[in-house]
């Protein structure tokens, strides 16, 4: 590699370093005070940077959000390609991706997908980029649920209906998690996970036997 070419590769490798810094600093900002109460120079003063610094950065307002979307969407992605070829059963797939999923979704990044990406909040091209990413996730589920159910792990029941479930109920998470909170990520996975498997009933004549003192 040229010197020249040395220095354009660390300068692009600064410029990205100084959007996510940015990206992360906005998402925290929509996600305490919601994608209308922010503003550019909010974000401008969290960072300690002018207006036009971000704008060198990103287009708008808009743009901050959708950026900041995209980005948990991609960390889903990643997550999908790192379960896809496990060589477990549809339960122990399904248990790992949602495993993973809880770590992106407890994240800034995360949050603000789920709680900002509100229909208003941004041009439906962009809003439909994002959707059909999330589709991607859906699809996935419902694939691993479908082999679950051919592999004898998961119980026959309509893969799409569970896929919604579970999205469902891990995605609300985003709106009661706190990074101080006394619950950390794996814990919660692992509580919705196991309802998820065992449900809440006892079967007629069994004793719960975490019920005894």
């Amino acid at each position: 590699m040229t010197q020249t070419a040395f220095a354009r590769e660390v300068s692009k490798e600064a410029r990205e370093a100084k959007r996510m810094a940015i990206l992360e600093a906005a998402a925290k900002i929509f996600n305490e005070r919601g994608y209308h109460s922010t503003s550019m120079s909010d974000v401008a003063d969290a960072l300690g940077v002018s207006k036009p610094f971000l704008y060198y950065y990103l287009k708008d307002k808009e743009d901050l959000l959708y950026q900041c979307s995209r980005a948990a969407t991609e960390q889903l992605h990643a997550l999908l390609d790192e379960v896809r070829d496990a060589k477990v059963s549809g339960w122990q797939r399904l248990e790992m991706l949602f495993r993973r999923y809880v770590h992106v979704m407890t994240t800034d990044f995360g949050v603000c997908l789920i709680r900002n990406t509100a229909q208003g909040n941004m041009n439906p091209e962009r809003r439909q980029k994002l959707w059909t990413g999330r589709r991607r996730l859906n699809r996935e589920v419902e694939r691993i649920v479908a082999e679950g159910i051919a592999d004898g792990s998961i119980r026959s029941c309509d893969p799409k209906k569970l896929s919604f479930a579970m999205f469902g109920a891990f995605n609300w998470i985003t709106f009661w998690y706190r990074a101080d909170g006394p619950q950390k990520p794996e814990t919660i996975a692992d509580y919705f996970l196991d309802i998820f498997a065992r449900g809440v009933v006892v079967p007629a004549g069994r004793e719960d036997l975490n019920a005894r003192p």
